[in-house]
């Protein structure tokens, strides 16, 4: 019946859905994605980094593959795991991007230097997984970084800082919907 069906789906939801889970978790966590993920797109993937009240940070790859292996390779998960265990060095801690007069600029904390920024977006739309990235240099000027606007067309963009040791983090991905941000 449907009551049935519908009460399975809750049961589901309370059981897997990160949904219900994420908005208890208070540990430091790292959320790694790639920009075309077949299976987590990053509509999605964004309320799940945005469930979470407690630290986190974001490692989102311009087309990286969505496989255990690929998902496991980035040297970040074990950089952002020795800096909440061992001491070691934190990931760049980027700033939420402001724009203002055709610029996009942010701040970043970090204990590394930074060597490297781009501002990445899409004007594509149809499925994410389908959709072509383009990238564009960003400057660094102590902890401030800067690039340009991204065009009206675009509907996503983010920024990735990398570091001295090539450690790359993310901004929040801005997704956009006709009417404003998704």
């Amino acid at each position: 019946s449907i009551d049935a069906l519908e009460d399975r789906r809750t049961e589901w939801v309370k059981a897997y859905d990160p949904g219900s889970h994420l908005p208890q978790c208070r540990v430091p966590i790292l959320f790694v994605n790639g920009t075309n993920d077949p299976h987590y797109p990053l509509d999605s993937y964004m309320k799940s980094f945005d469930a979470v009240p407690g630290p986190k940070q974001l490692c989102v790859t311009v087309n990286m593959p969505h496989s255990h292996p690929a998902g496991w390779a980035p040297q970040e998960i074990g950089l952002f795991i020795d800096s909440h265990c061992r001491d070691g060095a934190a990931l760049p801690k980027p700033q939420r991007p402001t724009i203002r007069d055709g610029q996009v600029t942010l701040k970043c904390e970090s204990e590394t230097p930074l060597k490297k920024a781009d501002l990445h977006f899409t004007s594509d739309d149809g499925l994410r997984s389908q959709r072509t990235w383009q990238s564009v240099p960003a400057t660094i000027e102590g902890n401030t970084i800067t690039a340009p606007a991204p065009p009206e067309t675009a509907n996503t963009w983010f920024l990735t800082i990398t570091d001295e040791r090539d450690a790359i983090v993310s901004t929040a991905a801005r997704l956009f919907r006709r009417y404003g941000y998704a």
